[in-house]
């Protein structure tokens, strides 16, 4: 399982940092758990999406009793809207490093000189702003949208 194999990559059982030769090994492999655990949010949060749907109709059986029970209904608004919203922020972080690529192509020089630039400090490149806070609102539209909708639907289940 995913889980598995980034929880035995990571040391989290104390501070033996003997694993990594250098400071930099060591950010590497906190930037590669990074993405394998964004990773596994965005599968994790269309899955639940999938589940919150079929939940709400196992339990209120057709459409009419969806429509009659406005938490059922909202729980759907909520998670069928972040499924769209998530593939249209998922388009535009496409194009825009699609333009960040064509960027650096476009100079070289450019963008070895922007590379020195940032080295060592804490900035955007290679990525950009743009990108940078788009990845910041898909986590956490990842997480609340399923969360919101889960709520939903559990207070759908005391209503009649």
């Amino acid at each position: 399982m995913e889980e598995d194999k980034i929880t035995k990559n990571n040391n989290f059982g104390g501070n033996d940092q003997s694993e990594y030769a250098t400071a930099g090994e060591g950010l590497k492999k906190l930037g590669q758990a990074f993405d394998d655990w964004a990773s596994i949010l965005t599968t994790h949060s269309v899955q639940a999406s999938y589940a919150i749907i079929a939940a709400n109709w196992a339990v209120h059986s057709n459409a009419n009793a969806i429509l009659a029970n406005c938490y059922s209904k909202w729980s759907l608004v909520v998670i069928l809207s972040f499924l769209g919203l998530n593939l249209l922020c998922t388009q535009l972080m496409i194009r825009m490093h699609y333009q960040q690529y064509l960027y650096a192509e476009k100079d070289s020089k450019r963008w070895q000189k922007e590379f020195e630039e940032t080295r060592g400090k804490r900035a955007y490149w290679p990525y950009t702003k743009g990108i940078e806070h788009l990845g910041i609102f898909m986590r956490w539209l990842k997480v609340w949208a399923p969360v919101i909708s889960t709520f939903l639907f559990i207070v759908s289940l005391f209503q009649k």
